[in-house]
């Protein structure tokens, strides 16, 4: 088992370095932009916007554009930065069953004297293991351009969202877990869960414009997320965790007694 984690591990390694130059390069972009944009009134020109433009964009539920929080919760953290690690997430975990099953490499793994839930749990977990890495390596890269550019976060608001983003991201991985054990082809694991990801977040704004769709925004998975009330206030609702772990370790369960009993 220990030379399959390692090997994934080396096969990843490089790719996992590519996204994080990717996380690196926008927020570097988006602090960097964000003293010039400082100077013009970006509260009063998202007023100018048409109301329902502006409600998408999270206009009427208090997001500050003017604060570092809100700038980045709005032009990064909320989407961008979500799709980035997503993408990685998701083909990471689609190879780890159904790629593997796909490429005829889960048979040869498993002449070896492996269980199988040990065989998908490592695949898993290292999936796991990068995609906190890269959680966590985003907010450090916060606070350092955050600093270099003179530009005051807080460093409570900052752990916190590493926490909850952390959380976030495994609940994606519970959901692709279960899609890689139920689908034959990684390339579908990985543009259903991105799918999933953009739509819910698509979902949430436009609940916000809808009344209709209004008493269902709990309904995306984006509800249980809130980056600018995490950076300002380092508020984390408890019950929003326990929902995103749960939704990861369902995943995660479901996928391995379906992998359990699936014809390889």
């Amino acid at each position: 088992m220990i030379n399959i984690m390692l090997r994934k591990i080396k096969d990843q390694f490089k790719g996992v370095a590519y996204y994080a130059l990717g996380l690196l390069a926008y927020t570097w972009l988006m602090i960097g932009m964000f003293p010039s944009m400082q100077k013009f009134d970006i509260q009063e020109m998202m007023r100018q916007l048409p109301p329902e433009m502006s409600k998408f964009f999270g206009g009427d539920t208090g997001m500050q554009y003017n604060k570092i929080e809100g700038f980045l919760s709005i032009e990064y953290l909320s989407i961008f930065f979500v799709l980035i690690i997503c993408f990685y997430l998701a083909s990471s975990v689609g190879a780890a069953i159904a790629g593997n099953i796909e490429s005829k490499v889960a048979q040869f793994d498993l002449s070896q004297p492996i269980s199988r839930t040990k065989y998908a749990l490592s695949q898993i977990m290292i999936s796991v293991l990068f995609t906190l890495i890269l959680v966590w390596f985003n907010a450090l890269i916060i606070k350092v351009l955050c600093s270099a550019y003179n530009v005051p976060i807080s460093n409570s608001g900052i752990i916190k969202f590493g926490i909850v983003a952390s959380l976030f991201m495994l609940a994606f991985i519970g959901i692709a877990s279960f899609l890689s054990s139920i689908i034959k082809n990684k390339l579908s694991v990985t543009l259903i869960t991105v799918a999933f990801a953009l739509g819910s977040y698509v979902f949430l704004s436009l609940s916000n414009i809808v009344d209709k769709l209004k008493d269902f925004e709990k309904l995306s998975i984006y509800f249980l997320y809130q980056p600018q009330k995490l950076l300002e206030n380092g508020d984390i609702n408890i019950n929003h965790t326990l929902i995103l772990a749960s939704i990861f370790l369902i995943g995660l369960i479901s996928s391995l007694i379906i992998f359990n009993k699936k014809d390889l």
